[in-house]
């Protein structure tokens, strides 16, 4: 017998024996009787036990009541964990399905859910993207509105039912709703200012794509990377063509010239700036700023816009002058004397355009067009054999005449066969890129990529 058990023996043999001796030495008083009300009166010891027979009544009463009520809690415990058990089976089921590219499957198992529960949100989200899916977005935009008002601290319906919104080519509610998500929810509004500036600026509102960028620069610098940091230069200068468009040159000069003062290497700036220069009647100005861009950049396309402003103008020997002053002073000189060289050429100036032209290739690995100039020149002076191989030389940079294949899948090319392409992961999908005149439109092989069955 274990100890606890012979100390509660002890305790109740105690009790009793306490009992006992207070009963035997109390007989007299026990024995009286006390005077309840009137014409009743009851014995001490009568009132005694009853006291104690009405308290173990209640208590047991009590016991009864509660554990009663424990065990209808415990069912309904056991009926919800039933339920949820349930529930989540069919939303397991339902996510599957909508990954298997079986919306349609999806949406009813979902709608036998929403029956029971319309108030889940996990499945109202799911419904949504099963009616996007489906293609039937007035479905999803009512879907979605109804569960926004119900649920209006699930920001997540919000933000679907901008994209259903976009999908039913309404961007412009879209909008309004970003703007209200990213008002009333400044500190998470980050998603939503994206969301804002992309519908922005694919409908050319290039001034309030830029001014939700600022917003979105000054709330939330430390999420903002590098590249979307950079793209506050872009809308700038979106914002700055808009400008010229309407012939307000002074202010899209101004914007160019805030562009380049932030970023040097923004090529795009440089060229309107020095175009908005010359519709201003400042000649000077603009090609000065071509050049300056050049210098700083060494891009081609730079001395492409001096070379046509000048040929278009009619003043190509101000134009070679100019152009040889950069090819003899510039850092990039190779570029320069390539472009000096390809105006000479157009010009007919063919022997020193040949010069430049041999110069720059011994400084380049890979230039078609140098050598189709060279091929151009050689044969019109009659030199066909240089121009036959400056014709190979051409051939060769250009990569033509090696085999090709190609995947019918993805369309990869590669230079052998491959039994399976790397770019989509498909097998038996590559074919030599040939075509004869008796031949039939070759078909496409069916895919064998690694995600196949998976949609």
């Amino acid at each position: 017998m274990r100890l606890i058990n012979v100390l509660f023996i002890v305790l109740i043999a105690f009790v009793l024996m306490s009992v006992g001796y207070v009963y035997m030495g109390n007989t007299a008083v026990l024995g009286q009787n006390i005077k309840l009300w009137t014409d009743v009166s009851v014995r001490v010891s009568s009132l005694l036990v009853g006291a104690f027979l009405l308290g173990f009544v209640l208590n047991l009463l009590y016991t009864g009541i509660m554990e009663f009520t424990r065990f209808v809690k415990g069912i309904n415990a056991s009926a919800a964990t039933r339920a949820g058990k349930r529930l989540s089976s069919l939303l397991t089921e339902a996510r599957d399905l909508l990954s298997h590219g079986l919306p349609g499957h999806a949406r009813q198992v979902l709608e036998s859910v929403l029956r029971e529960r319309g108030d889940h949100v996990a499945a109202s989200l799911l419904m949504a993207e099963a009616l996007v899916k489906l293609g039937d977005y007035d479905a999803a935009v009512k879907h979605l509105e109804g569960c926004a008002q119900a649920h209006p601290e699930a920001i997540e319906f919000q933000y679907l039912l901008a994209d259903a919104l976009i999908a039913a080519r309404n961007p412009e509610a879209a909008a309004v709703l970003l703007k209200r998500v990213a008002g009333d929810n400044p500190k998470v509004a980050l998603r939503a200012l994206r969301k804002l500036r992309t519908l922005h600026m694919d409908a050319g509102r290039w001034e309030e794509a830029l001014d939700v960028h600022k917003r979105l620069m000054s709330r939330f610098a430390k999420e903002v990377n590098s590249p979307e940091r950079a793209q506050g230069t872009a809308l700038q200068y979106q914002v700055g063509l808009t400008k010229v468009e309407a012939d307000l040159y002074k202010e899209a000069a101004q914007i160019f010239q805030q562009i380049l003062k932030e970023d040097t290497t923004f090529v795009p700036a440089y060229l309107s700036l020095g175009r908005c220069m010359i519709l201003q009647d400042q000649e000077v100005q603009g090609l000065e700023i071509w050049q300056e861009g050049f210098r700083t950049t060494g891009e081609g396309a730079l001395l492409q816009e001096v070379e046509d402003y000048f040929i278009q103008s009619g003043k190509p020997e101000e134009g070679l002058a100019v152009l040889r002053r950069i090819a003899a002073t510039s850092e990039f000189a190779t570029t320069a004397k390539f472009f000096l060289g390809k105006m000479l050429y157009r010009l007919e100036i063919l022997d020193e355009a040949l010069v430049l032209f041999q110069e720059v290739r011994a400084q380049v690995v890979y230039s078609p067009i140098l050598f189709f100039f060279m091929a151009k020149i050689h044969s019109r002076r009659g030199r066909m054999e240089q121009a036959l191989n400056e014709y190979r030389q051409l051939l060769r940079n250009l990569g033509i005449l090696r085999q090709r294949f190609e995947c019918s899948v993805c369309g990869q090319k590669t230079p052998d066969y491959v039994d399976r392409c790397e770019a989509c992961g498909s097998w038996n999908s590559s074919h030599f890129m040939f075509k004869e005149n008796e031949l039939p439109e070759l078909h496409l092989r069916p895919e064998t990529g690694p995600w196949v069955g998976m949609i």
